[in-house]
């Protein structure tokens, strides 16, 4: 198994991976004769919810009802004469609850995506921190970007998704003394009930 450690820059919303910042180091380990990559990723901070529901085309309530793992090609034009350039991720069926902002309804289904998985050929480990735990059957508020050829993705793993679920990391954000938590110990954004609503009643005019 061909071993190799990235370290990639996400210099735009979501999980547009580019070649700046990116370096990587290759290890030759046989394994089931596929190629192992570490992936590290660096994502914007937002320093307000308001900053964050202005960069999201995409904010949902929904419920995680199924999962796969795909090798996608991230180029923007396939059809070019550029060779692919493949990539692993664990792609999520979100059934939406309710729309925030975008072009998404209740009862719609939209599909999100996070690095990493094992896919055919290739295996992508992706730090804790990198990607949010998704738990099937559970519902979560998600800020997505959103592309024309690929799934979405969030806007990152740390302040752009949150859950009602009480065995969710704890952090600052809570609605009415419900649970209404961030799925990230580190997030330093409190996301309330009535930001919610302001965003919608802002963008769905």
């Amino acid at each position: 198994m061909k071993m190799s450690r990235l370290f990639v820059i996400i210099v735009c919303w979501g999980m547009i991976l580019t070649s700046i910042g990116f370096s990587a180091q290759n290890e030759n380990v046989k394994q089931e004769e596929k190629s192992t990559t570490i992936v590290y990723a660096d994502y914007p901070y937002y320093p307000s919810i308001d900053a964050l529901a202005e960069k999201a085309a995409i904010i949902i309530e929904g419920t995680i009802v199924d999962s796969r793992v795909e090798e996608i090609d991230h180029r923007m034009n396939p059809s070019s004469d550029t060779p692919p350039s493949m990539m692993v991720y664990t792609v999520y069926t979100v059934e939406v609850s309710n729309s925030y902002k975008g072009d998404v309804e209740p009862g719609e289904t939209i599909e999100i995506k996070q690095i990493g998985g094992e896919g055919k050929t290739m295996v992508y480990i992706v730090g804790e921190e990198d990607n949010v735990n998704f738990v099937e059957n559970r519902k979560y508020v998600m800020f997505l970007r959103t592309y024309e050829n690929f799934p979405a993705s969030l806007l990152n793993p740390i302040q752009a998704c949150y859950s009602y679920e009480e065995d969710i990391v704890n952090t600052k954000s809570t609605v009415d003394n419900e649970q209404f938590i961030s799925v990230n110990e580190k997030n330093d954004l409190t996301l309330t009930i009535e930001d919610l609503e302001r965003i919608k009643d802002k963008t769905k005019k």
